[in-house]
């Protein structure tokens, strides 16, 4: 039905979409394989303790160092990093379909684009030309060839929109560890952004975000507060752009996260000490 966005694929969405009685959302999940899908995974030390192996991803057959979800995320991997306007288009297709089964089911849609990414998809433009998406970062590399089959004027960049100007009726939602990352301007995308101690460098950067933070936690009992903020339990459901303000958005460790030292999963114990 979809080639490239997922639906319940892991327990707190499918958990998120039977309560929630107003939306229903779905997720896209890429390989998290460099820096061009996950741009901070080294400095916020996230690349070990990634999401990515958590549930159904991270269950393999003895011996076997991969699966069919790790396979399957791997090939839109390469799809989008080796031919843009193709995957985009995919994404399209994917988006209007899911938007119909929204309308059947007599429920708003909301998407996470990022499932296991934390890419800008505020900066890739898109424009339809002869029934096919070309972006403003594909086109770039499509060579002379490609830009004389088309009028050249289609491709002046005012013309272009970003996914969520596209779909303006579909709430959007992601987390980020890009701190620099600026969307204040589009209506439809909310972003929660991730909590990690594992550089100071990081650490400084995160400080200065002013919107709601999510922490991983290493015990399965959040703490009521962390660094002065109320935290709720932000594994009852995925709908992120649903949570008050001003909060942390605390997350049980998953998968190889369990395990983590790196500072990017916190350990409750610390927090205990330190605030008593």
């Amino acid at each position: 039905m979809y080639k490239l966005i997922s639906v319940n694929s892991n327990p707190k969405l499918e958990k998120g979409n039977k309560l929630q009685e107003t939306y229903w959302n779905v997720v896209m999940h890429l390989s998290p394989i460099n820096t061009k899908i996950c741009p901070y995974q080294d400095i916020a030390g996230c690349k070990t303790a990634c999401l990515n192996t958590s549930g159904r991803g991270g269950i393999f057959k003895k011996g076997e160092t991969t699966n069919v979800i790790q396979d399957a995320r791997k090939r839109k991997t390469e799809l989008y990093l080796n031919d843009r306007d193709t995957f985009m288009t995919a994404l399209i297709k994917d988006i209007h379909t899911f938007v119909r089964a929204c309308d059947r089911k007599g429920k708003k849609p909301a998407i996470r684009l990022n499932g296991t990414s934390d890419i800008q998809w505020e900066t890739i433009l898109l424009k339809e030309v002869n029934g096919k998406y070309i972006t403003n970062q594909g086109m770039k590399h499509m060579g002379e060839d490609y830009l004389d089959t088309v009028n050249l004027e289609l491709h002046k960049e005012k013309d272009f929109k970003n996914i969520f100007a596209m779909f303006p009726q579909i709430q959007f939602y992601d987390y980020t560890k890009i701190p620099t990352r600026k969307v204040d301007h589009i209506p439809n995308y909310h972003l929660t952004w991730s909590y990690s101690e594992a550089s100071p460098t990081y650490s400084e950067l995160i400080k200065k975000i002013k919107y709601n933070i999510a922490v991983v936690f290493r015990d399965k009992d959040l703490p009521t507060m962390f660094k002065g903020f109320k935290v709720i339990d932000g594994d009852t459901h995925d709908m992120r752009f649903l949570d008050e303000p001003n909060v942390i958005v605390g997350l049980k460790a998953k998968g190889k996260a369990k395990k983590d030292t790196s500072g990017f999963v916190i350990n409750n114990n610390i927090i205990a000490r330190t605030t008593a």
